[in-house]
């Protein structure tokens, strides 16, 4: 904030203007590319910029938007991104899994999503130290990166839990996926400084996926994967468990229910 107040002064300056001295120079901070109505909304909120709505942009003032621009986009940015991997942190995760669960919806298409946990982090944070532990995340978060496609989600949603968005994936695919991503991380090895050998870990995955043929909610879906991730824990660690699909036609059911509707078609009601 200090950096935009300080452009904010520079530009006035140079233009030798006030704001309210020249209104047909005005520049709607929330019109700047690349910066849609709800990322400007939330770095209002979060930022308390809202008295940055408008800024001069007067005689040789007007190259300087240019860095007032690159800075909230930095900030919106920050929003969405968790600092120390690099992935999108829980708030973009949620944003996107919404979305993605509409589309799958509105287009009767299939959506994955995985929950990752490491294996037994506290000790390696606890043996090896923080920094170590920094790394061991940093592994995880490429491994993803290294498997997802361009319009999957990466994100960290936790201290040491991830998640990956999969839209138009079947239970199949996904499935396919995430034991890659299983069998590289079982296969790295972390070097840490003061650390021999290298640090090698495991993570739990569960997986759930969604057809597109009737509506779930984000809280549901996760809850899903979240259920299917302790039970990889409870199994053992170092596994994937796939969740039931939540929108699948119940077949048992509708037998059930034609079976009754053909007794009563043949035979009346039960007295």
């Amino acid at each position: 904030m200090a950096e935009i107040s300080r452009l904010r002064d520079e530009l006035v300056r140079r233009a030798g203007e006030t704001p309210g001295e020249c209104p047909q120079g005005l520049v709607i901070a929330r019109m700047c590319a690349g910066l849609t109505l709800d990322q400007w909304e939330e770095i209002a909120r979060e930022g308390h910029f809202l008295q940055w709505l408008a800024l001069p942009a007067c005689g040789d003032a007007t190259p300087h938007l240019e860095r007032i621009q690159r800075t909230i986009e930095e900030l919106a940015h920050q929003t969405r991104q968790d600092p120390l991997t690099g992935l999108a942190n829980r708030r973009a995760f949620e944003r996107n899994l919404k979305m993605e669960l509409d589309r799958a919806y509105r287009g009767g298409t299939p959506v994955s999503l995985a929950i990752l946990d490491l294996d037994d982090f506290k000790a390696v944070n606890d043996r090896f130290g923080h920094p170590c532990g920094d790394r061991v995340l940093l592994s995880l978060a490429g491994a993803l990166l290294g498997h997802k496609r361009i319009y999957d989600m990466a994100a960290r949603i936790g201290g040491e839990e991830f998640a990956l968005v999969l839209p138009g994936s079947g239970l199949a695919q996904a499935e396919t996926t995430l034991e890659r991503i299983l069998q590289e991380i079982r296969q790295r090895k972390v070097a840490c400084d003061g650390v021999d050998p290298a640090v090698g870990v495991t993570c739990s995955a569960g997986v759930v996926c969604t057809k597109g043929r009737a509506p779930v909610s984000v809280e549901q879906f996760v809850d899903l994967a979240d259920k299917a991730l302790y039970e990889a824990k409870r199994q053992g660690k170092d596994r994937l468990v796939k969740a039931p699909i939540p929108d699948l036609f119940d077949t048992s059911r509708a037998t059930l229910v034609h079976a009754q509707e053909k007794k009563f078609l043949f035979t009346g009601p039960d007295t």
